[in-house]
């Protein structure tokens, strides 16, 4: 393949293209690999954990996040850990590269505190992720102990990678509702998307004031209930819970899971939160306001039973945000439908999971979707550890998506194993040894061979699973994301390494039908609003600004490899309710 001018290059982008019961069904296959991570203890029976990652140093390879604390409802603070990928190799540099902080005496990761939870969000819209914890149980300590911290992400300098620093001036100091008191929270979990519209992430937190360990309870004169974290488009948040939620969407009793997406597809970002143990006990939705973006008008609960963990995600293929709920009894799971005239979700029946044999063991915990075996069709992973009440005698699940037609309501996610007595459970290589006293699931790629990892952590140590789909090929090489978007609109370059010969796909999806999308790109990384544009587009200045329509919502165009070194920046702004959407960036490395 010739060789192409810059010009060319641009000029193509620019061209747009158009259940059941049977033991031993071998979809996907992992092996437990010891030599893709490289690190001393990571969970054991005195560090409950919980996973985030994301490209943190931007050099191709998914880096992990990794915060502790003493396990179930416990004031016991723990240390936290930095794993880089280093080709494949998940490493420790918590020690090089988060420890700074701008509190005297901080060390960053390697001060204790009591997280609970963890998010990647670019809050300050520098095309880097950021680490935001939730903390709970710190009564008496000092704010910058006791609160959610905000690691920023600084970049590249001369020498590299700058690492993570710890910022305590970014999340405000919270104060009780009633008495106005400063008040260090309990936090259960985090979400990062942006309610306002103004294409910077907000924060959610999910509280608890009721424990079913006994012991933790909190009065209310201190009790702080969910909290809204505003982002001032410069990483710096503000408190305006009430200025824009009801109490009533705020009060929780044990907030074990947030969620902020836009589940009713109308182009603003809703929340979802599952509150249990004690009343209030549900899992429900905020709807934000279109008219007011940011501002909550309407509040749903959907799901009752005995919940205890949610997540979102896209379980059929229609383009409407499913959900997953972790539940004390057998855990289900729901569709998104369509809208009522009110704009609220009509969600199918609580659905539960199949099972080749056995049943559901009881109480779950972390849950999540993602697609395992690369069909395309999200799996569903559900944790087995109680964050609140001690047991070790349940297992990770793992639930095999079996797909159908795109939108089809006859869903069938099943638990596939080799024989009603033995061998493998879930995926093929896992024994039922490898799923006991799970904490938390990471599912990502982590040797960039273009399959899905697993990180599994447990009671009894963490361990990288390889993805055996392929092991001796790639298929193909995704371009690096970076950059925040809506979370509705995706971007992503795939296929060749862009060497000459080599060409790639770019795919924008997510956007509305008939409607139409404008793809930026440039040489330049950095930010800038755009006029009438709800967000920030990356690639400035810009070489190429083309409308593309959207067609069914997802737009393809070829990318050729080849006329490198050179590093291109994409985004898109795609047209919604109320003016545009922003995708996330793609870093487009083309190679010689």
């Amino acid at each position: 393949m010739p060789k192409l001018s810059l010009p060319t290059l641009l000029a193509l982008l620019s061209i747009s293209t158009p259940a059941v019961a049977q033991l031993n069904q071998t979809w996907v296959r992992f092996q437990n690999d010891p030599s893709m991570l490289s690190s001393g203890t990571i969970s054991d029976l005195a560090h409950e954990t919980d996973l985030a990652w994301a490209d943190l140093d931007l050099d191709g390879f998914v880096d992990l996040v990794v915060v502790r604390k003493e396990p179930f409802t416990s004031p016991g603070k723990r240390t936290n850990l930095l794993l880089m990928n280093e080709g494949g190799v998940l490493t420790d540099r918590t020690a090089v590269y988060a420890v700074a902080a701008d509190i005297p005496g901080d060390q960053g990761f390697r001060t204790p505190t009591n997280d609970r939870d963890v998010v990647l969000p670019d809050v300050d819209s520098d095309g880097y992720p950021d680490v935001v914890t939730a903390t709970t149980l710190s009564d008496g300590d000092p704010k910058h102990v006791g609160h959610p911290r905000v690691y920023r992400n600084l970049g590249h300098g001369v020498s590299g990678w700058n690492g993570l620093r710890f910022e305590d001036a970014r999340v405000p100091q919270l104060v009780h509702f009633g008495t106005g008191q400063p008040q260090n929270p309990r936090f259960c979990s985090v979400a990062a998307g942006d309610v306002t519209n103004d294409g910077a992430p907000d924060l959610y937190f999910g509280d608890y004031d009721s424990s079913g360990a006994g012991g933790s309870q909190q009065s209310p004169s201190q009790d702080l209930n969910d909290r809204l974290l505003v982002n001032d488009g410069n990483g710096y948040f503000t408190d305006e819970s009430l200025a824009r939620m009801t109490t009533t969407m705020l009060d929780s009793a044990f907030g074990n899971s947030v969620v902020i997406a836009d589940l009713n597809l109308d182009g603003y970002a809703d929340t979802v939160k599952d509150t249990a143990l004690n009343a209030p006990q549900y899992v429900a939705a905020s709807y934000n306001d279109p008219s007011q973006p940011g501002k909550f008008s309407i509040f749903d609960v959907f799901h009752n039973n005995a919940p205890y963990h949610t997540s979102a995600g896209d379980l059929n293929n229609d383009g409407r945000p499913d959900v997953v709920v972790s539940d004390d009894v057998d855990d289900r799971f729901r569709l998104n439908l369509s809208n009522d005239p009110l704009g609220r979700v009509n969600w199918s029946s609580a659905r539960t999971f199949d099972f080749a044999s056995g049943s559901d063991d009881g109480f779950g915990s972390n849950n999540l979707i993602a697609d395992l075996d690369g069909d395309g069709w999200n799996d569903v992973l559900i944790a087995d550890v109680d964050v609140d009440i001690g047991g070790y005698d349940r297992r990770l699940h793992i639930y095999r998506n079996l797909g159908g037609s795109p939108g089809t309501t006859n869903l069938s996610l099943k638990e596939e194993r080799q024989s009603t007595s033995g061998g493998w459970i879930g995926v093929v290589g896992m024994l039922a040894s490898d799923l006991t006293g799970t904490h938390d699931v990471a599912v990502f790629d982590v040797d960039g061979d273009c399959d899905n990892d697993l990180v599994v952590s447990r009671k009894d140590g963490t361990a990288v699973w390889r993805n055996l789909t392929d092991p001796a090929t790639c298929d193909q090489v995704c371009q690096a994301k970076v950059g925040f978007g809506d979370g509705t609109h995706d971007l992503s370059v795939c296929g060749g390494d862009l060497s000459s010969g080599a060409p790639a796909t770019m795919t924008l999806s997510g956007a509305a039908p008939g409607g139409s999308a404008i793809l930026f790109a440039g040489l330049a990384f950095s930010p800038t609003p755009v006029y009438e544009l709800s967000g920030t587009l990356v690639p400035v200045p810009w070489l190429l600004a083309v409308t593309l329509p959207t067609g069914s919502g997802t737009v393809q165009l070829p990318v050729p490899g080849g006329n490198g070194p050179l590093t291109l920046w994409a985004q898109a702004a795609v047209t919604k309710a109320g003016g545009y959407g922003v995708s996330n960036a793609v870093r487009i490395e083309l190679k010689p």
